[in-house]
């Protein structure tokens, strides 16, 4: 009695911290309710596909393990907070995942399940509440600083459906997603000078500290894409020049910077390192994987040379593969309708790619362009399984998507085309 009682507790108190913010929304309120359902909805379905149709799925191992720190928790508090934060061995306990980012996960998780007495369903609604918060706030943000871009950054970050499914329940993609949708609103408010707030800065760092822990990857790139950025944005203030290819010279130099300070951070960001990590878990994915599932290569080796040859190929199939035709599965169906979608979008922004040379905003369109072409590559090329792809592309193809449909001659001829069939 006690559990359904504190589970119904919890789902109105998300229902009630979301009128909260609804009552205060300006920017498409209408819009806010249908998205957040949308939402919650995705995170219980996630659950329920993992239940029916991938019977060992990492949600509830990650929710097993946290369950088993939330019981130490109820018996030995102090033994549980040294572990939540001092990285206290956990190998004495029964837990499925030691692989450290899971662990963080489960640690993160644990402090749910203490509150929800362990219901799997509930923590699954929080982590898409908080991943739909970051969403809606980026959006938010995106259209406050640039005008005309409501419908591809709605269809980017709220609607996508492969990003809103598989940013959304108890998945490690689900707090990345809302920590990287965070960190990036902040940096609009930094390059538009807008002054942050102290517990802004708070939970920044925050939200940096989630996302370096939870994909490491992700933040080797995006962090050094940020930096460049805003350093740029010093420089120009001394008269460098404007142009578009002077911007691109200026900044692919700056980068250079930030990219090699990175390379010490993490051990397998060393140049030689990075190779190796790249072939090898493109090895352990082929041995796992179907031959159907997977992105196959042109003899991928350790050398420069090799990497090189085959980006190209992973750029496309980490962006639109698998196409409709190529679907084995229901899945892979789905995800092909999308990615065919896109694919044809994407067709359609290159027919006008000159607009994005004269736009006020083509820095950002540049760093855009950089960040998701560095991460999709060598996503695809360590990880070239579908379902694996579908999982991480949560952490670039929502900033492709938005960058491909705005101003896009397709999308603007649909809305058109919608908007007369609605007024006869």
């Amino acid at each position: 009695m006690m559990t359904h009682f504190v589970s119904v507790f919890h789902v109105l108190f998300i229902f009630y911290m979301a009128f909260r913010i609804w009552k205060t929304e300006t920017f498409l309120p209408k819009l806010f309710w249908p998205c957040l359902l949308i939402k919650l909805l995705a995170g219980i379905s996630l659950g329920f596909l993992y239940t029916w149709y991938f019977p060992v799925g990492d949600t509830f191992s990650y929710f097993k393990d946290a369950s088993v720190l939330a019981s130490l928790a109820r018996e030995d508090f102090s033994s549980y907070l040294n572990i939540l934060f001092f990285n206290t061995d956990i190998s004495t306990l029964p837990i499925i995942f030691f692989e450290p980012r899971a662990v963080f996960l489960s640690k993160i998780t644990s402090v749910f399940n203490i509150a929800t007495l362990d219901n799997y369903w509930v923590v699954s609604l929080y982590f898409s509440f908080i991943s739909f918060l970051a969403s809606w706030n980026l959006v938010k943000m995106i259209n406050h600083k640039i005008d005309g871009v409501t419908v591809p950054s709605v269809m980017a970050f709220l609607l996508m459906p492969s990003i809103v499914f598989w940013s959304s329940g108890l998945i490690k993609e689900t707090l990345a997603a809302a920590a990287l949708y965070y960190l990036t609103a902040i940096f609009l408010k930094i390059w538009f000078r807008e002054k942050l707030s102290i517990a802004t800065v708070i939970l920044s760092l925050f939200s940096l500290w989630i996302f370096w822990h939870l994909k490491y990857y992700f933040t080797a790139i995006f962090l050094p894409v940020v930096v460049t950025t805003l350093l740029y944005r010093i420089i120009t203030r001394k008269g460098i020049a404007r142009s578009a290819s002077s911007e691109a010279i200026i900044w692919l130099a700056i980068f250079l910077l930030p990219i090699f300070l990175v390379s010490f951070v993490h051990p397998n960001f060393s140049p030689g390192r990075l190779l190796e990590v790249i072939v090898s878990n493109n090895a352990v994915f082929n041995q796992l994987s179907d031959p159907e599932d997977l992105v196959h290569f042109n003899d991928l080796q350790v050398t420069v040379r090799s990497i090189l040859r085959n980006a190209p190929w992973a750029f496309f199939s980490g962006f639109f593969r698998p196409l409709l035709f190529e679907a084995g599965n229901v899945l892979q169906f789905l995800a092909g309708v999308e990615n065919t979608l896109v694919l044809f979008f994407f067709f359609a922004a290159c027919v006008q790619a000159k607009q994005y040379l004269t736009s006020p905003h083509r820095l950002l369109a540049l760093a855009i362009i950089i960040y998701v072409t560095l991460l999709c590559i060598l996503i695809t090329l360590s990880a070239p399984n579908f379902g694996t792809l579908s999982r991480y592309r949560t952490g670039y193809a929502p900033f492709f998507v938005f960058l491909v449909l705005c101003n896009n001659p397709l999308l603007i001829y649909l809305q058109r085309s919608f908007y007369r069939l609605v007024s006869h």
